[in-house]
């Protein structure tokens, strides 16, 4: 990982961003993405990072806050982590989910959650590898 550095997502990371969503199963055109990271760019509660090797962007995660009932402190969710498929394995996606966890301390969160679909197995030893604890299920309604 010594030639990739990490920065914040920019706008002109849409293309790249759009390439990286395709890779982990969330196909969307770059115009589109765009879009999204115009919202979320504003958002004070999110932050999303970028592994950079020289000028292309690699790897993609993000870190959404949030409060609730439940806790006294806010709680962050890892909401999306991705490594381009020919830079992984070289510890991209734990230096980026590190960052993450750094931001999350930062501002006063006690724990870091994250959902993944059940048939991403690599995925799920990945997190327990670094440190997560499987604790339930996640059940989605689509509201369309």
């Amino acid at each position: 990982m010594s030639d990739v550095d990490l920065r914040r997502l920019r706008r002109e990371d849409a293309a790249a961003v759009a390439r990286l969503l395709g890779q982990l199963g969330y196909p969307a055109p770059a115009d589109a993405v765009e879009r999204r990271l115009d919202r979320l760019l504003e958002s004070k509660a999110d932050l999303q990072l970028v592994a950079v090797d020289g000028d292309r962007v690699v790897g993609l995660a993000g870190l959404q806050i949030g409060r609730s009932l439940e806790h006294d402190s806010p709680v962050g969710k890892l909401s999306e982590l991705v490594v381009d498929e020919n830079h992984r394995g070289r510890g991209l996606g734990k230096a980026l989910v590190q960052a993450v966890e750094r931001e999350a301390r930062a501002r006063g969160c006690t724990f870091l959650y994250l959902t993944t679909a059940h048939r991403r197995k690599e995925a799920h030893a990945f997190y327990e590898r670094i440190g997560f604890v499987e604790t339930g299920k996640r059940y989605v309604k689509e509201l369309t």
